[in-house]
């Protein structure tokens, strides 16, 4: 299994069964009293914040490491985990609205979450810019853990609105906390491998 899942080769498969998968967990996932099969979307959305975070502070870790060790296998995965990290949240904050609109009956843009969406993609866009000017591996590691940490800088001192708390995790129901994580650990697998993939046309 574990060879599988590290040839190269099979990136392609991988990634299609995992996201096979998800798709399965989320047609199978519990509706929820209030917002109805609608919670599906809530369901995706948080996986897709999870896994996103997960991949931006993996990005600013390996850059981190990068500035110590100077291995280029750890760049790459820097990088990547970096840019699928961003295009997750750049999914998260489109199907967020998506779903604001369905259970809320509109998308309220002053909420502070959608502002830090966009502070983080600001961010992301001015370190690309610096990475591709510069050409200089030592500026992506900089720019990866500087994005890494202004991410949970901003995630922490991020307030509320509309926005709930943590939903999913203060809900009674076992099954609603169950079927994000398995959404969250296929969409995981994904996008690990497309981080995978990215480092192999960088090499």
């Amino acid at each position: 299994m574990l060879k599988i899942l590290r040839s190269r080769e099979n990136i392609p498969l991988v990634s299609a069964t995992a996201i096979l998968l998800m798709v399965v967990f989320v047609w199978f996932a519990p509706a929820e009293a209030t917002l109805g099969k609608a919670v599906k979307l809530v369901y995706v959305h948080a996986a897709m914040m999870w896994v996103g975070i997960g991949l931006i502070s993996l990005g600013g870790i390996a850059g981190l490491l990068f500035l110590f060790f100077r291995n280029e296998a750890i760049i790459r995965w820097s990088s990547g985990s970096a840019v699928v990290g961003v295009a997750l949240f750049a999914l998260t904050g489109f199907l967020g609205a998506v779903t604001a609109k369905i259970t809320w009956g509109g998308v309220f843009w002053a909420e502070p979450r959608m502002a830090m969406l966009g502070q983080i993609f600001f961010v992301a866009a001015v370190a690309a810019i610096a990475v591709r000017i510069s050409g200089l591996k030592t500026i992506a590691g900089l720019a990866n853990l500087g994005l890494g940490i202004i991410t949970w800088v901003l995630i922490i001192r991020t307030e509320r609105v509309i926005h709930p708390d943590s939903p999913i995790f203060r809900s009674d129901s076992i099954a609603i906390k169950v079927f994000p994580l398995l959404i969250a650990g296929m969409l995981t697998i994904a996008s690990l491998q497309i981080v995978r993939y990215w480092m192999g046309r960088e090499e």
